[in-house]
């Protein structure tokens, strides 16, 4: 997971990144495919991924509307 970027939004951390086909198998997201920026949330068991967008443009927006901006 390089070049994550995440925001706090309330008690957890939203992360926006994109993500290898590994992690993107291990977190059950497949069905998403490899292309584009993942919006996802982590903690000790690992990434649960909420969203993905086609550009960093509309990642950053989907985040804003997760974080009630």
């Amino acid at each position: 997971m390089e070049g994550i970027i995440s925001i706090k939004c309330g008690g957890r951390i939203i992360c926006i990144g994109s993500l290898s086909r590994q992690t993107i198998v291990d977190a059950g997201a497949e069905h998403m495919g490899p292309e584009g920026y993942f919006i996802f949330t982590h903690d000790k068991g690992g990434i649960d991924v909420l969203a993905k967008a086609a550009s960093i443009e509309a990642a950053f927006r989907l985040a804003d509307i997760m974080a009630g901006s």
